[in-house]
Parts: structure tokens; sequence; C-alpha cells
């Protein structure tokens, strides 16, 4: 039975490096390119680049 806690535990873990990487290069783009004011750079490239679905639908397809 802790296996699952030491399964669930390094999911967590997984998805949250995963979301500080995109968060990183997403804040390191938007102070890069300051030229693209038109879209905020940070939501366009996390969006972009985050494997996580944002929306219910989006694990459905």
């Amino acid at each position: 039975m802790l296996y699952l806690v030491y399964i669930l535990i390094g999911m967590l873990i997984v998805l949250g490096v995963n979301l500080l990487i995109t968060a990183f290069w997403a804040l390191h783009d938007m102070y890069v390119k300051k030229e693209n004011a038109d879209l905020p750079t940070f939501k366009k490239y996390f969006m972009k680049n985050n494997n996580i679905p944002t929306k219910m639908s989006d694990l459905f397809n």
C-alpha cells in the first residue's frame, strides 16, 4: 500500500518540475522578447509548450 503513496509523490514531483521549467522558459522569453507586446508572452508560451491539459475536454481528445 505504501508503494501507491510513492507513486503519487513521484507523479507530483514530475508534474511540479514540468510546470516550473515551463514557467521559467516562459518568463525568460517574456523578458528577452519584449517587442511582442500584442499578446502576453508568458501565456502564449506556456499554453504552447505545456503538455499538461488545461481544460477537462482536452483529457478526452
